[in-house]
Formats: structure tokens, sequence, C-alpha cells
């Protein structure tokens, strides 16, 4: 399995519409094929700072996913939103995954 965080930095003036368009992420990756788990998180202590977590079937589902045309179009014009640019981090997970209870 592969794991990722991302995180977003928005712009404080255009933080309602970040979220928005993340959530917007969340319905759309629920539906792709390797997808095991999307989270969106906002910081506890700044507003304008969303993470994801995201678990993946495998490296080529995420980098699958990375193509799709809704996630291509928001980073073609990231900085009209981000504060700076997105940081994103995989992992490959070592323990067996279990489903939250």
């Amino acid at each position: 399995m592969c794991t990722v965080i991302a995180y977003f930095y928005a712009k404080p003036e255009k933080r309602q519409e970040v979220e928005e368009i993340l959530q917007g992420f969340v319905e759309q990756t629920r539906q792709e094929p390797g997808y095991i788990e999307y989270h969106l998180h906002e910081s506890d202590d700044d507003p304008n700072v969303f993470v994801f977590y995201e678990n993946w079937a495998s490296r080529k589902d995420w980098e699958v996913h990375n193509q799709m045309s809704y996630l291509k179009s928001f980073l073609d014009k990231r900085t009209d939103y981000l504060t700076r640019d997105i940081e994103v981090q995989s992992y490959r997970m070592l323990s067996p995954h279990e489903k939250a209870r």
C-alpha cells in the first residue's frame, strides 16, 4: 500500500474557496479504483492549513490519481489559492491495514 500526506496552505482570503475545492476532491477521489482512504483535515492551529491523509492500494493507483483532470486543473492555478506550494510526502505502509472500528 501507498500512504500519502499532502499539505495545502490557503491564502486567508481564499480559505473558504480552497476548502470547497478540496472537499470536491474527496467526493471524486472516493470513486477512483485503488482508493482505500482519502481524508481531508483542517489544522487546529491554523484554519488556512489543510491536510490530506490518503491510502492507496498501490503507488501506481496514486500516480493515476495524480493525472485526474480535476486535480491537474487545480494544480495549474494553485498559486492563485495557496501561499506556498503543496507539500507531499509518500510512505510505504509496513503494518497491516485494518478497518476502523
